[in-house]
């Protein structure tokens, strides 16, 4: 009995041990799956200016590049890649409307080690578009800022040291900014909302334009003016020229121009773009083309969306002036307006109306907060 005893025992040891090892496996697991359905985290670029000068005549060609975190992300799951959930930052020479994201891998590298970990499909993935390095729109214009061996930890004590930037291989001109975050299957991609100015020769004939849209993302009527903001910088005697499209379409964008050679002073600006009835019930790109005297051009992208919505019936409460902006300043920073300050149309207190004036009313209610719904979730339909 004794010898039996203890091989029971030893029996039931093994078998708790085999379940004990079964469940931890079996959270790993679910942990995994849980961070793929995970946003990722973002670089930060809150605070950051419209417009930077890199004088290498002055400063030299290595600039030092800031930037920081929303909260550390470190904490890796067995399914994810060692050095996962990093950061790495990136120059473009041209910048590009707000759908047109850049694609989700930097190298096959990095797509072999996530495939190899099962996190994906590879019959997912067009390795010509959806590859940094292949894709043929970007060669020559993308360059590394830190090389993938140097992704940065998401760590604070990371962020507060800022990237060294040599600029020596680039060409003078307009360079955009964006963070990338390494962290497959989904990676991120989060754009500088200001314009890098890489210059030799103080004197403005030397230098090409440059130019960014900073504005905040709004909810306007038709006819009301949405505010359009950012900064340029060019030689005297340039214009710019301002255009919308509609988002949300998928396609390449079709673009309406509304405010055509305007004289440029460089500087921060201020305009105002009316809602345009051809835009009801959807939501805006804006782009500005910056063109010197010399035929030098440069266009800049916005960031946020600018939703239309039909215009308010007589007797309905419109929006107060300034209600369409965001609850945030109109700086340069990345962050998403409130819904609670999209400035709604309201109801008159004590207002009757017949049947058909209030389904109309609620029907632009609906509309409204369906653009504030896409709005504030920061929702971007890709280009493919």
């Amino acid at each position: 009995m004794r010898v039996g005893s203890k091989t029971w025992r030893s029996g039931a040891l093994e078998r708790s041990g085999t379940l004990a090892i079964g469940v931890v496996l079996a959270l790993r697991a679910q942990r995994a799956e849980a961070h793929a359905l995970e946003p990722r985290t973002p670089v930060d670029w809150t605070g950051a200016p419209c417009m930077t000068t890199i004088d290498r005549g002055r400063q030299g060609p290595i600039f030092a590049l800031e930037y920081a975190i929303p909260f550390e992300d470190s904490v890796l799951t067995d399914a994810e890649p060692p050095d996962g959930r990093r950061h790495q930052f990136f120059a473009f020479c041209r910048d590009h409307y707000f759908e047109d994201v850049n694609p989700n891998w930097i190298s096959e590298a990095d797509l072999k080690v996530a495939l190899q970990l099962g996190l994906g499909d590879l019959a997912l993935v067009d390795l010509e578009h959806d590859v940094l390095d292949n894709a043929t729109r970007w060669q020559a214009c993308a360059t590394r800022i830190n090389a993938d061996d140097e992704r940065r930890p998401i760590s604070f004590a990371a962020a507060a040291e800022p990237v060294l930037w040599d600029t020596s291989a680039l060409s003078a001109g307009a360079w955009v900014v964006e963070g990338y975050t390494w962290d497959p299957w989904f990676n991120l991609w989060t754009e500088h909302p200001g314009v890098f100015r890489i210059v030799d020769d103080p004197d403005p004939a030397a230098n090409p334009p440059a130019a960014a849209l900073t504005h905040a993302e709004q909810l306007v009527h038709v006819d009301e003016p949405a505010h359009i903001e950012g900064c340029v910088e060019s030689m005297p005697g340039s214009t710019m020229t301002l255009s919308w499209a509609q988002g949300g379409t998928g396609l390449d964008p079709q673009w309406h121009v509304f405010a055509q050679d305007l004289p440029v002073e460089s500087g921060a600006f201020e305009l105002e773009l009316p809602g345009p009835e051809l835009a009801v019930g959807h939501y805006l790109l804006v782009a500005m083309e910056v063109v010197d005297p010399l035929g030098r051009r440069w266009t800049a992208h916005a960031r946020k969306y600018i939703g239309v919505v039909a215009k308010a019936e007589p007797g309905e409460t419109g929006m107060d002036e300034g209600s369409s902006e965001s609850s945030s300043e109109s700086d340069t920073s990345s962050e998403s307006s409130e819904s609670s300050e999209s400035g709604l149309p309201a109801a008159e207190p004590g207002q009757s109306s017949c049947a058909c004036s209030s389904s109309d009313a609620e029907a632009r209610w609906a509309e409204a907060a369906l653009f504030v719904l896409m709005i504030s979730a920061g929702i971007r339909i890709r280009r493919f």
